[in-house]
């Protein structure tokens, strides 16, 4: 089970609270209820975030609304995030029940956090009536109350939440008031976004002196880590809480960098080529941002990027990449704006323009781009001329970083390279730097082994990859049977398989259309029947175009073929009546079409076509091959156009 992310970020917790017993905004109008005193405790008024008395700082800080076992000076403390329609957090508990007889107080404190999962719909409101329980009644509570949650699974509800906590110690009228609290909301979403930034990914996940445990270990596994740790921390000297804190840092910033580099272990190749950079050449750690000016990920990054420059300023150089998504309409225009900005003033003026333009951002007009233009030197005259994309040497720069973002498969935004190690979307500073703390032991060891500092990065990319970079195939012969149009002496040949029935397919012949009209006299279509089996209309429209070539040859079939997609009409237009109408309406004989979509004359061909498609590993629709490269999906012109000009472009020689 994957962690929801909505939970642990600051963003959004719209549907968290709507899953709670009573909605509270932070951010306006209504008046937000106040955390009850306890009847127990009227003293006692835990806050969010707030440590437990006497607990050092770490990187997995244990707080006072916090349900614990153990002294608070324990050896080993290990901390349990837990849902509590998790079946797997069900045996964990029972686990950590064990554990609890085994170890004495003093060698083994645990700590138990919340980490409810969007997938489980009472995963939330269970979360926050254990926590009222805990403030209300205390931790022995807590065990009792999570024991009854964990054995009733199947019967969480709002009614057997209030009667268990009720059963352990929490008046009715003082749980209703807890739970609907935001105080209490708060304290689990602490909770969650602590795991989210230690790198949980779901649920049970445990960490021990900051050492990740993911899933569902047996005691007698825990207990090997519980007995390690036990003897590493009598191994260090000193007072407990500056042993505990060494510890726990060491161990969690190990950690995360584990379970990080894990997602992905890959090293991918990104060149820094000709982009803006910020820090020093020869830096031990070369991050690598591929960012849009109106994403608000990315306008976050951006500020978690320069704090972690702040933080490390001689370990990185920060480079830029330029990815604008289709969506937002500025994105580009911005990338063009920063890029003459950079042509004017070089890279610090490049950063600065960019730090303004996220500034603004969502909000980029025109008139933004003039006055950020103008205060970086450009006349207005400039400022138009770049944004409208007619600058030919400022769209190539951007073209560039678009062909290295889908060779390296950066398929959204943002999206950080760290010496070639994948880290995508707004993750926390602590994601950022537990990466750059890896590479910089990784730097360490090239450099010691003789490696330059400038040739430093060069070297880490040795062995990088760009899986998404197109390779060249040897392309099929074109078949006397398929329809094709243009030139057969054309330079580029491209093989479309496609399926009269799909949407995407319909939408890639756009596409092809503009291909064609800029590439005039240099590409012959080549078109292959892919009917796929959910389309029931499919293979039926596939019969009529070949019976349509039959009847007319190539004419005819491309004619019928505008038709069937709905080229002019707005939607694809493919039943029965549809084809009959079509064919009428093309003089074609409308009794042999008839008999030709309802008989199998045709499926020699289309299973041929069908055949191919399998053998070039083409499962869905639309796919195509380029001159000398393959394309799957419905993808934007510019993608064609690449491997269009790759194709024209003379072979490697041997």
């Amino acid at each position: 089970m994957r962690l929801l992310e909505r939970i642990a970020r600051p963003a959004s917790f719209a549907w968290f609270i709507t899953l709670t017993f009573v909605l509270a905004c932070g951010g306006g109008g209504a008046p937000q209820k106040q955390k009850p005193k306890s009847s127990a405790d009227a003293s006692h008024e835990p806050v969010a975030g707030a440590l437990a008395p006497g607990e050092p700082m770490t990187p997995l800080p244990v707080e006072a609304d916090d349900a614990r076992t153990g002294a608070d000076t324990a050896e080993v403390t290990l901390i349990a995030f837990l849902d509590y329609q998790c079946r797997y957090c069900r045996e964990t508990f029972d686990v950590l029940s064990e554990l609890r007889g085994k170890y004495a107080a003093e060698t083994l404190r645990i700590v138990y956090k919340h980490l409810p999962l969007e997938e489980h719909e009472m995963a939330v409101p269970a979360a926050i009536a254990a926590q009222a329980v805990t403030d209300e009644a205390g931790p022995q509570a807590f065990l009792q109350f999570s024991k009854l949650t964990f054995d009733h699974q199947a019967e969480l509800s709002y009614v057997t939440l209030a009667e268990w906590a009720s059963g352990v110690g929490v008046p009715r009228s003082v749980y209703n008031e807890a739970v609907s609290s935001e105080v209490t909301l708060n304290q689990v979403a602490s909770d969650a976004r602590l795991a989210w930034r230690r790198g949980a990914e779901g649920t049970p996940t445990l960490f021990v002196n900051g050492r990740l445990l993911a899933g569902a270990p047996s005691e007698s596994e825990l207990s090997r880590v519980v007995d390690e740790e036990l003897a590493g921390m009598r191994a260090l000297s000193g007072a407990w809480a500056a042993r505990y804190g060494a510890r726990v840092q060491q161990n969690a910033e190990a950690s995360l960098a584990t379970a990080l580099l894990a997602e992905d272990p890959i090293d991918y190749r990104v060149p820094v080529a000709d982009s803006a950079s910020l820090g020093p050449v020869d830096a031990p750690v070369t991050v690598v941002v591929f960012t849009d000016y109106q994403c608000p990920y990315c306008k976050r990054a951006d500020v978690t990027l320069g704090e972690l420059r702040e933080r490390l300023p001689t370990d990185i150089r920060l480079v830029w990449k330029h990815l604008p998504l289709p969506f937002h309409d500025q994105a580009r225009p911005a990338a063009r704006l920063a890029e003459a900005v950079r042509r004017k003033g070089g890279d610090q003026a490049f950063f600065q323009v960019s730090r303004e333009l996220f500034e603004h951002s969502p909000k980029l007009d025109l008139g933004v781009f003039v006055a950020l233009g103008k205060a970086h030197g450009l006349d207005e005259a400039s400022v138009k001329l770049a944004v409208s994309g007619d600058d030919r040497a400022l769209e190539e720069r951007i073209a560039r970083d678009l062909e290295l973002a889908d060779d390296v498969q950066a398929a959204g935004t943002p999206h950080v390279f760290i010496n070639g190690k994948r880290l995508a979307g707004a993750r926390p500073l602590e994601h950022f730097e537990a990466i750059v703390l890896a590479e910089k032991k990784r730097a360490a060891e090239r450099l010691a082994a003789g490696v330059s500092p400038r040739g430093l990065y060069d070297n880490l990319q040795t062995m990088a990859v760009q899986p998404g970079a197109p390779t060249a195939i040897e392309p099929p012969p074109v078949d006397p049977s398929s329809p094709t149009r243009g030139p057969k002496t054309a330079p580029v040949t491209v093989h479309v398989f496609s399926d009269f029935e799909c949407p995407y397919c319909r939408q890639a012949e756009q596409t092809l259309l503009e291909l064609e009209r800029q590439h005039a006299g240099q590409l012959r279509v080549v078109w292959h029947d892919r009917p796929l089996d959910f389309h029931p209309l499919a293979r039926p429209a596939a019969r009529a175009g070949r019976e349509a070539k039959r009847q007319g040859g190539d004419a005819a079939f491309w004619k019928l073929h505008a038709l069937l997609f709905g080229l002019e009409a707005g939607k694809a237009q493919v039943s029965r009546s549809d084809i009959l109408g079509h064919a009428k309406a093309l003089r074609l004989d409308v009794a042999a079409m008839e008999k030709a979509i309802d008989s199998a004359a045709h499926d020699a061909d289309i299973d041929r076509d069908i055949e191919l498609a399998t053998k070039l590993g083409f499962q869905g629709t639309p796919a195509f091959v380029v001159g000398r490269y393959a394309l799957t999906g419905a993808r934007d012109l510019r993608h064609f156009e690449r491997l269009v000009d790759l194709s024209l472009a003379p072979s490697p020689q041997p």
